[in-house]
């Protein structure tokens, strides 16, 4: 069965679009044929002018949304607007087929709309996706290098197939459908401004509200079919001209009057999809029901949850920014806070800025000691924790294990899911957690050797001396007491350089080395780290879905 292919002809948009050209609010909307032709140009169309829209124009295959005249007068395919301000009449003509023969489609003699003034919505640029589609004459690009010859070959039998396709039914049929699905966005776009909440006081709002009482009364009316598919043209239309589908969807996130500053094919793609999302608004609104969104009815089709991976929700055109932060981040344009990582000392906010840089999106906090609130009934940053979850940030801690109830409260947050990230404990701290007492005098010695000066003088004892003499030390302050007696190495100290120091050894040595206990072992540190840098790469709501963190080992694992 041959399809339909202008299947709404009989769904009558005429007195939405009457209405609306009789709304002073929609002048400025409106372009003469010469703004047209110089927004098709913007857009990558190729060369239109003002004759050429108007010649569109006069043959039907672009109809006008408003025309006016200097005086009253009947003119076939026009009907007046009741109500306005001067003479003007909306375009209701159908297209015009190539007259049998005739080598130009647009009569030579004057015609009775030559008193009109025509003018056209930005939407109308959707007639001229498909002018430039199905009647332009054009050769490859070698063609002429090639085989010159070839070119008039070329291009007559492309002049034969455009003589049988603009003159037959066909043609009035596609142009005239084509012109009713741009209508059909024209009267539902003044959807978008306005308001949800009725305005007395303002008269354009009013009149918004009555019209979109008549509008919601047409929708109900349309065919089931027509607004998907309409929509899907747009969407399919807007593939064609442009192929950069998630591109389509970030620039579709900035503001309207940015987005319609944008040129070239891509900017034609943004219009089209802009029409898509006129109808989508105005049916969600009057008609109570949820559409797919512009993204999801192209070429194409989005597996079940997919959405949700990709950008972090599976309503992108309605989410608040921070629900988007995933999506922003895959394109690198996120440059807020990815993760806030809580320490509790100069050392571990030495280690974690030096292996996460200047340039990361991590944020490291020193608590100071402040980790427990009085009586220890909580963290005292839970709420810090409560609102790095609500603005989709990670978080992740890393404190000391030799207070008890430090513990029990840090792994009842996890089990709770009061934060989404990671934490380390370390038992008893940094220095005993991630190394071996030869690592930590090794370290130390280094940051020694570079504190030297040429005037300092010689230390007066040995490296294995030192070493038997740290032996045995329980905790990192342990080993410095006994590192700085009798006066040495005082430059060397926890702090900051030293968290520095300790982090750069590790990242050159990642496990603990053979004879200690642990040998082999990645170290803790390495691990957490490692954590913090996939927090910049993976997007907070689809971790937050699909991991948990583990309260015995502080590491995020899939939710089972």
């Amino acid at each position: 069965m041959t399809p339909d292919l202008n299947p709404y002809r009989d769904v009558d948009l005429r007195p939405l679009r009457s209405r609306l050209a009789r709304w002073s609010g929609w002048e400025s909307t409106l372009l003469d044929a010469a703004k047209l032709a110089n927004l098709a140009r913007k857009l990558g169309f190729g060369h239109f002018d003002e004759a050429g829209i108007r010649a569109l124009w006069r043959i039907g295959l672009v109809r006008a949304d408003v025309t006016t005249a200097q005086a009253p007068a009947q003119v076939p395919g026009f009907e007046p607007v009741q109500g306005a301000p001067d003479v003007r009449f909306i375009d209701v003509g159908k297209p015009k087929a190539r007259p049998t023969g005739s080598p130009s489609f647009v009569p030579k003699d004057e015609a009775p709309e030559d008193a009109l003034t025509p003018y056209f919505h930005p939407y109308r640029i959707f007639l001229l996706h498909h002018v430039v589609r199905t009647l332009g004459v054009s050769t490859s690009n070698t063609q002429y290098l090639l085989w010159t010859p070839g070119v008039l070959s070329v291009v007559e039998w492309q002049l034969r197939s455009l003589n049988h396709w603009t003159e037959s039914k066909n043609f009035l049929d596609r142009f005239d459908h084509w012109n009713w699905t741009c209508e059909l966005a024209i009267v539902c776009e003044p959807v978008r401004w306005t308001r949800r909440e009725t305005d007395n006081e303002d008269p354009e709002q009013l009149w918004l509200q009555d019209y979109g009482l008549k509008l919601q009364s047409h929708l109900r009316t349309l065919p089931e079919d027509a607004v998907p598919s309409t929509r899907q043209a747009f969407a399919l239309s807007a593939g064609e001209l442009d192929p950069n589908s998630g591109l389509h969807t970030l620039l579709r996130l900035m503001k309207r009057f940015e987005r319609d500053r944008i040129e070239g094919r891509i900017g034609a793609a943004m219009r089209l999809l802009d029409m898509a999302e006129s109808i989508r608004r105005a049916v969600e609104r009057h008609l109570s029901v949820e559409l797919p969104e512009e993204d999801e009815i192209g070429a194409g089709m989005w597996m079940v949850g997919a959405r949700k991976i990709r950008y972090g929700t599976d309503r992108v055109f309605d989410a608040a920014p921070s629900m988007l932060r995933d999506f922003l981040g895959s394109f690198g344009l996120d440059g807020g806070v990815k993760a806030r990582c809580y320490v509790e000392g100069q050392t571990e906010l030495g280690a974690l800025r030096h292996v996460l840089g200047s340039t990361s999106q991590c944020v490291v906090v020193n608590l100071s000691g402040a980790v427990v609130e009085r009586g220890g009934r909580g963290l005292a940053f839970a709420e810090s924790l409560a609102a790095d979850k609500a603005s989709g940030t990670f978080s992740f801690i890393m404190l000391d294990a030799d207070r008890a109830d430090v513990v029990r409260t840090l792994r009842k947050a996890a089990s709770e899911e009061t934060f989404h990230g990671a934490f380390l404990l370390s038992n008893p701290d940094i220095e005993m957690e991630n190394f071996a007492i030869s690592e930590l005098l090794n370290v130390a010695l280094g940051m020694a050797a570079r504190y030297e000066t040429p005037g300092s003088p010689p230390q007066s004892y040995s490296r294995d001396a030192l070493l038997c003499e740290l032996e045995g030390a329980k905790s990192g302050d342990e080993f410095f007491k006994r590192l700085h007696r009798d006066g040495r190495l005082p430059e060397v100290d926890k702090g900051e350089d030293w968290g520095t120091a300790l982090m750069a050894y590790a990242i050159e040595h990642r496990s603990f080395p053979q004879g200690d206990p642990r040998g082999g072992e990645e170290r803790p540190i390495i691990g957490f780290a490692q954590m913090l840098i996939r927090a910049e790469e993976v997007g907070f709501r689809h971790s937050l879905q699909y991991e948990k963190v583990d309260p015995d080992t502080g590491r995020l694992h899939r939710r089972s």
